[in-house]
């Protein structure tokens, strides 16, 4: 092996040493993920039964901070990217340590897994691909769950909630509630399904035939302090749509 050759893979070794690795956890025997942020959030899904945290998109170390280790009040970083991992029993507890003027969330998980998502503070929720239970909430924020199929729960107090599902489990019931902020949500025009909707001071729009008056632009409008009850396609899960200040949107898909 000869000088320039030697030099080279030296050269390769000492530059995948700087670089940060991506951190996973198996999720063998965890049947929930329960994630603490008060960062903006986006969970995605892969193939694999882990728990993955890629290094490119959770920030990088700052040049001053090489060879220190960032310490946090809420907890210990166990994992490098200033998020606390715990396995307790059948649950893996995610908690982000990080304020919220720090960088965006971002992991991925398997589309199966249950999962369980707050923020206390000021932050977006983006959750995308699941097919499994979710459960949500927001103190402020924009909620934007798609290309699901529940059962969800999701409350903000202060932020739109956007659902797109890809179809209903008919399992368990669907429940979305912000005080100021919009509910849009999105389900396959066949969705077996009984629906309580109310937009305290705001109105509710579909193009589901609900067998209300019709309003302008071929969408029914209803609204006001009494809830509407009503079914589509002969009636299945329970859906409820909930909004102190601001309009409710159902749309066929």
């Amino acid at each position: 092996m000869n000088r320039i050759t030697i030099t080279i893979i030296v050269f390769i070794i000492a530059t995948l040493n700087g670089i940060s690795q991506d951190y996973t956890h198996n999720l063998q025997g965890v049947k929930k993920v329960k994630i603490s942020s008060a960062t903006d959030i986006n969970i995605r899904t892969h193939t694999k039964k882990e728990l993955l945290i890629k290094s490119e998109e959770n920030g990088q170390i700052p040049e001053k901070a090489k060879g220190l280790k960032a310490i946090f009040p809420g907890g210990d970083d166990n994992t490098g990217y200033g998020i606390n991992v715990i396995k307790e029993g059948e649950i893996l507890i995610l908690k982000n340590l990080k304020n919220m003027h720090s960088e965006e969330m971002d992991i991925y998980l398997p589309k199966d897994i249950n999962i369980t998502v707050e923020n206390p503070s000021i932050g977006d929720l983006n959750i995308n691909g699941f097919t499994s239970e979710i459960e949500v909430k927001s103190n402020v924020g924009e909620i934007k769950i798609h290309n699901v199929t529940g059962p969800i729960v999701a409350k903000s107090s202060a932020g739109d909630i956007e659902v797109i599902f890809d179809k209903i489990n008919q399992s368990s019931p669907i429940s979305l509630i912000t005080s100021s902020g919009d509910v849009d949500v999105s389900l396959p025009s066949s969705t077996p399904a009984n629906l309580s909707l109310k937009a305290s001071m705001g109105e509710i729009y579909t193009d589901f035939d609900l067998k209300i008056p019709s309003g302008k632009d071929n969408m029914q409008v209803v609204g006001g302090s009494r809830s509407i009850d009503t079914k589509i396609n002969s009636g299945g899960v329970n859906i409820s749509l909930r909004c102190s200040v601001g309009n409710i949107y159902l749309r066929k898909k």
